[in-house]
């Protein structure tokens, strides 16, 4: 059969037992050395058995034959039947049917007709079935992870051991596997060694280990710094993932596992300075949201103890706005305007806001009363309504009126005790130096001409 490689003529390696002109040969295969036992798929150096011959397949051992005769498959028939390829678990002592005469002048005659080529083509294969286990396996070159915490690209290491084998005990699927081994992996090779297919394995364990190493981290959201206390599920995991690439060449693999997955110290160096920034940004950020707790405490136990609310304190703000705009025709106009847009807003947030912002709008005095609501210009002596900022008649600005250092209450001219908290009104800062008669600066607390004490 083309697949398995070119046929030989027979050699004289194989054993011959001559009676009485008839042919049987012994088809065998005992390593003699370290070398020779070290190959796990040997193709039989003679090919073309005649019919009769003895396939001996020794412990540890599995025989492939590969036969022209008809078509069928067979695995441990007792007498090899007529198989096209058949499978044999050792130890087993087999007689082939291959239709090859054994009359060794006719078998020659035969060949000569066919210039060499026998009519009913045979080959053997053996091979190896011992365990291959606590071979080494690592990356030549780092697998590039994003870690799933840190979302940064770090580059990763991976180093273990591994274990295989070719099925025989499972006689279910022992002639599968054989055949895809033998298909698939050794090929046309007459030897193939163990050397050449543990390389042939980690080359499929470094084909499919960095896909699966990374999709594995994602999937399962582990830090690669987690990773080494994390070694056994991960052997245990990628076991199960590798299983099938590994059963499509007719291996079984027996272990896997990770001995260890480092990453350099630059990535790891760059990952704790992540970490320490986002600490620190993250404690910043709880630092101000505390400050701001409590400066909101303190404002609302300021406001508990003055007694209002936030809505009155968002009101008074909107009467200040509107008192303090100039931008109308007319100062007193605009005030005005300001004012009763604050009544509204009280009136709108309850009567008691009402009620305070209409106690804060000038009222024009009642009928009869002289000009007791108002006060004069200081520049041109007319009556000026009582809490207008400019007057009607020159638009002179109007002094501030004193109040309360206690409690910001308006106090009457010539005040000497608070109206509403009864604190004792300090007497005005004299504008002349009662000694010497000289002006003095306001807020001084000495003339600066004699020196006396204001």
């Amino acid at each position: 059969m083309a697949l398995f490689g070119n046929r030989n003529n027979p050699q004289p390696s194989i054993v011959h037992r001559t009676l009485d002109a008839f042919s049987v040969d012994v088809i065998q295969w005992e390593p003699k050395n370290d070398a020779e036992a070290s190959v796990i798929a040997h193709k039989f150096e003679t090919e073309d058995f005649p019919s009769g011959s003895q396939l001996i397949v020794g412990p540890a051992q599995m025989a492939v034959f590969v036969n022209n005769l008809t078509a069928g498959n067979s695995l441990n028939e007792p007498d090899g039947g007529n198989a096209q390829m058949a499978v044999f678990i050792g130890p087993c002592r087999i007689k082939l049917e291959t239709g090859e005469t054994r009359f060794a002048p006719f078998r020659s005659l035969a060949h000569a007709l066919t210039r060499g080529d026998s009519a009913y083509h045979s080959t053997v294969y053996f091979i190896n079935t011992t365990f291959m286990n606590e071979l080494n396996w690592g990356t030549t070159a780092p697998i590039v992870v994003e870690d799933p915490k840190e979302e940064v690209n770090v580059h990763v290491r991976a180093f273990g051991l591994f274990g295989a084998h070719i099925e025989h005990t499972d006689t279910s699927i022992a002639a599968v596997q054989a055949l895809r081994f033998l298909r698939k992996v050794v090929g046309t090779r007459a030897d193939y060694t163990r050397d050449e297919l543990i390389g042939f394995m980690r080359a499929k364990i470094l084909e499919y280990v960095p896909t699966l190493l990374a999709g594995s981290v994602v999937d399962r959201q582990i830090s690669v710094l987690e990773i080494s206390t994390k070694l056994s599920e991960f052997s245990d995991e990628l076991k199960n993932k590798l299983t099938p690439y590994f059963d499509q060449f007719g291996l079984t693999l027996d272990n896997f596992s990770f001995h260890s997955i480092n990453v350099p110290e630059e990535d790891i160096a760059a990952i704790n300075e992540m970490k320490i920034e986002r600490k620190r940004l993250q404690k910043e950020a709880e630092g101000k949201a505390m400050a701001m707790d409590i400066e909101s405490e303190a404002i609302s136990r300021k406001r508990e103890r003055e007694g209002y609310t936030y809505q009155q304190e968002q009101a008074y703000n909107v009467l200040g706005q509107a008192a303090s705009n100039e931008g109308t025709a007319g100062s007193i106009m605009g005030t005005g305007l300001g004012l009763g847009m604050g009544a509204g807003v009280g009136v709108a947030i309850g009567g008691g806001m009402g009620a305070l912002a209409q106690n804060m709008i000038p009222q024009a005095p009642p009928s009869g009363s002289g000009q007791a609501g108002t006060v004069p210009c200081p520049a041109c002596g007319k009556p000026v309504p009582k809490g207008a900022k400019f007057c009607m008649e020159c638009g002179t600005k109007m002094p501030a009126a004193p109040v309360c250092a206690r409690c910001g209450y308006q106090l009457p001219p010539n005040a000497k005790f608070c109206p509403e908290c009864g604190a004792p009104v300090a007497p005005p800062a004299p504008s002349v130096c009662p000694k010497c008669g000289k002006p003095v600066t306001p807020g001084a607390k000495f003339c600066m001409e004699c020196g006396a004490t204001l």
